[in-house]
């Protein structure tokens, strides 16, 4: 089995808490364009909108397309580790994320947004050929469930046959936040 790597563009709902619209817009901005490190489960929830924190993503991510332009090369499997603890030995370039604790954070309204993602996917395959053949079907496929087995999306794990079922791909730890998909704005949530 061989390992291969390319970029690609990922979807997701991110949920924000903020006092106003106005609020959530900015904290949307300045997660724009930012790396987050996927390996922090506090980044993807899946409680009750009262209690997600100040920013977090859906617990379900969709795999769109490949990268417009991006090549799918082979990697060892060394690249495929490396790529999967990037920010965990010690990346400046990442956002963490952040819960707020008190009981009023609780009342905060909930706004949401599509959002663009990309990241690196890692396929492990027979040869090129059928890595290209699972690619292809990202878009009616990959549906990323991040309840169960949540690390491992992002972790060389994922990929091993005793691991519930083995996946054929499994994503790179660093998640770049492109911002809004496009045609969608932050809307409320919660409360109704």
């Amino acid at each position: 089995m061989s390992f291969y790597a390319i970029e690609v563009l990922v979807y997701g709902t991110v949920y924000i808490k903020a006092s106003t619209l106005q609020k959530a817009q900015k904290i949307l901005d300045r997660l724009s364009s930012n790396t987050i490190d996927a390996r922090h489960r506090a980044w993807f929830s899946d409680v009750s909108f009262e209690h997600v924190p100040r920013v977090s993503f859906a617990s379900s991510l969709t795999l769109n397309a490949t990268f417009p332009g991006s090549q799918l090369v082979e990697v060892t499997e060394r690249d495929v580790e490396l790529a999967q603890r990037s920010f965990v030995l010690g990346s400046r370039d990442v956002v963490v994320p952040f819960a707020e604790r008190a009981e009023e954070f609780n009342k905060v309204p909930v706004f949401t947004t599509d959002v663009d993602l990309t990241a690196t996917a890692f396929i492990k395959a027979e040869s090129r050929q059928e890595a290209r053949i699972i690619t292809s079907k990202f878009q009616q496929q990959f549906h990323v469930e991040l309840q169960m087995g949540y690390w491992l999306w992002f972790s060389k794990l994922g990929f091993d046959d005793d691991e519930m079922a083995a996946l054929p791909v499994v994503l790179s730890s660093a998640i770049k936040v492109i911002g809004a998909s496009e045609g969608c704005g932050l809307e409320q949530r919660w409360p109704d």
